[in-house]
């Protein structure tokens, strides 16, 4: 570190190196060793560490939490914020560049296909088409009962991801009207931390890995220069022991952080959602085709809002089957927490209590409100797989803020910040 240099703590995320600073990232867990794909009895409960996640032209999930797989679904549709909409845009931009040069993309451009609750568009597929429209990009998205965009779907070999699927109970065999998205798709997330973290490393940053030496035990605080009757975060000390003195410490710890900064119990509560998986057998050669990402988009689908038994299904979806055969299901259609009381000090709390992630070894089975909607899901979209068992379950924990929106926090005072999203 030259003389001149901040020195900025990050406990953790990866952060990209300004010259004018000095990074060390902070974090428990070995993602050196291995490689941002950890093994069950690693017990990470991160959502990025993952197999995908979804990239599409509508916002879908944050691309830097941990779920302990290996994907994440990127889209840019997002209904009236059209500022989801241009960010999405610009980060797709981004995928494509960082896919240049790389033997196996990092973005898998297999579009995204929009299952809508029932044969009509819903209002919020309307408002993200009129936004697609307004920014130019509307002849990327192909409606299935929309004549014009089937033919153009055609053109450019797109009509093989319009899918049909027949609504249940319907008598005349409707089917549920859908969008593709042809600017969606996934990012494979374990590679993908891994690619930064080596950018990162090559670029001077320094990362402290490990259960002792890589955990955050306390803020280290002294006196404030500007207001003496309050303290300043001067860095912070692990669990080893050892101290860590820093200009800036950032909290990027996902759904931990309120454990870590209590004043962010004000923004942000932790939540999981429930991830399960079917595992294909190469062999199986029929299934291994269909599902591939070159035959299967992302899917999402939001069920109407009430079943015939009352019950709501709420949103699920399913990416394309992996390298290994791993079909990954998420639902978010209910956020579960786990409230218990919360330390003395906490500024905010419900009734003294405060939700905080599960132990790893309660979040290894979903919820049966879950499960039944999974099964639903499964049984209309999936329906080779309507029988199977799941290969896993279990429960991934993301920060979810009031607005469900991004928040970045700076306090001039303790010389912290802290960001989701």
């Amino acid at each position: 570190m030259t003389q001149n240099q901040k020195r900025v703590a990050v406990v953790g995320g990866m952060s990209p190196l300004c010259k004018s600073h000095s990074v060390t990232v902070f974090e428990r867990y070995q993602y050196d060793k291995n490689k941002y794909e950890p093994d069950e009895d690693e017990k990470v409960q991160a959502a990025s560490v993952d197999v995908n996640k979804i990239v599409s032209g509508r916002p879908a999930g944050d691309i830097a939490s941990h779920d302990g797989f290996l994907t994440k679904q990127f889209r840019a549709s997002y209904g009236k914020k059209l500022h989801y909409q241009r960010l999405a845009m610009e980060s797709r931009e981004a995928w494509l560049r960082i896919n240049q040069g790389l033997a196996d993309a990092l973005f898998v451009e297999c579009g995204m296909l929009r299952v809508q609750p029932s044969d009509e568009l819903a209002a919020l597929e309307k408002e993200t088409l009129a936004n697609m429209q307004r920014d130019g990009f509307r002849d990327t998205q192909f409606v299935k009962s929309n004549a014009d965009d089937r033919e153009r779907a055609a053109r450019l070999g797109w009509e093989g991801k319009l899918l049909d699927f027949e609504i249940p109970g319907s008598t005349d065999h409707k089917t549920f009207d859908a969008v593709l998205d042809s600017l969606g798709g996934l990012t494979r997330c374990s590679a993908a931390c891994y690619h930064f973290y080596k950018l990162a490393v090559s670029a001077g940053v320094e990362f402290v890995f490990g259960s002792e030496e890589g955990t955050f035990a306390s803020f280290i605080e002294k006196t404030s220069t500007v207001e003496e009757s309050k303290s300043k975060v001067v860095g912070l000390r692990t669990k080893d022991g050892k101290a860590h003195e820093a200009d800036v410490v950032a909290i990027a710890a996902g759904s931990f952080s309120t454990q870590l900064l209590s004043k962010l119990s004000y923004h942000l509560e932790s939540a999981a959602g429930s991830l399960v998986t079917f595992k294909i057998d190469p062999e199986n050669k029929a299934l291994w085709d269909k599902y591939s990402p070159e035959k299967f988009p992302v899917i999402t689908w939001k069920s109407a809002p009430r079943a015939k038994d009352g019950k709501d299904t709420g949103s699920i979806y399913v990416f394309p089957r992996t390298s290994d055969g791993i079909i990954k299901i998420g639902y978010r259609g209910v956020k579960f927490t786990n409230f218990e009381k919360a330390p003395d000090g906490v500024p905010f709390t419900q009734d003294g209590q405060w939700s905080i992630p599960l132990p790893y070894e309660d979040c290894k089975t979903v919820p049966a409100q879950a499960e039944e909607a999974i099964r639903t899901f499964v049984s209309i979209f999936l329906p080779e797989f309507d029988k199977a068992n799941f290969d896993t379950t279990k429960l991934c924990w993301y920060t979810d803020s009031l607005d469900n929106s991004f928040v970045v926090s700076y306090s001039r005072s303790k010389e912290t910040y802290s960001k989701r999203g």
